[in-house]
């Protein structure tokens, strides 16, 4: 049986920061190289709702919708061929503690299981998505707003860079695995005003302190579509 998944990733936010490339370099899988927007590393705080989750194209009964919030950055690998545009997601949080460990077992993913909760709020005019979660007790939020009007977005333009990524990358010791990412191209929302109150050094890593206290590089808020992962495959080179 093949372990692909399957689902809905609705109300996509992106928080996006410049980061020194030196300081995400020790969660780089091997055979991969940070990739750059004019000469940047980025690196971005994600929330979605997870929605209709199948696994091997089978429900699984136990398993509720859920919000999920990523911190990952933006790689590539060249395939012998080409250059293979990816992401890494360093961090995952969601709320199931049964669900985190399935997933990191099976998937070789690193999942946490921390309280979490969202909220997608939507009036005549706008639409605004909340996404929190505590660790040590301590509440982490952020939050965007835009109006209510989707639509595609350029290719040239730098959300392209974010938002167009085929392939997934997992670190695991030594071995990288890559999985297949397939969605059609997300319609863009145009932010009007955000927030961020997280503590990226506590949350995640010392190194991240500088977040803190930074402007983002940008803000994407994207209504998603169905999301198809495929198996992980390591590859060597």
């Amino acid at each position: 049986m093949k372990l692909h998944i399957s689902s809905e990733f609705r109300k996509v936010a992106l928080i996006n920061y410049a980061i020194p490339a030196e300081v995400v370099e020790k969660y780089l899988p091997k055979h991969t190289k940070p990739d750059l927007y004019n000469g940047l590393c980025t690196i971005s705080l994600v929330g979605f709702q997870v929605k209709k989750l199948k696994v091997a194209d089978i429900k699984l009964p136990f398993l509720k919708d859920f919000e999920e919030i990523d911190l990952q950055i933006y790689v590539r690998r060249f395939d012998g061929a080409k250059w293979q545009k990816g992401v890494v997601v360093i961090h995952r949080i969601l709320e199931q503690p049964g669900s985190a460990i399935l997933a990191n077992t099976i998937f070789k993913t690193n999942y946490i299981a921390l309280p979490t909760s969202s909220a997608v709020e939507e009036t005549q005019e706008d639409i605004k998505a909340n996404y929190s979660w505590q660790y040590k007790g301590i509440q982490q939020n952020f939050w965007v707003k835009s109006n209510r009007l989707a639509a595609p977005y350029d290719k040239d333009r730098k959300v392209a860079f974010f938002l167009d990524r085929s392939f997934g990358y997992i670190k695991v010791g030594e071995k990288t695995y890559e999985y297949a990412l397939n969605h059609v191209d997300w319609h863009l929302y145009t932010v009007e005003e955000y927030a961020v109150d997280v503590d990226f050094s506590q949350q995640f890593d010392p190194a991240f302190n500088t977040l803190n206290s930074q402007t983002p590089y940008s803000v994407i808020f994207t209504e998603g579509s169905t999301v198809e992962i495929g198996e992980n495959v390591e590859v060597t080179s």
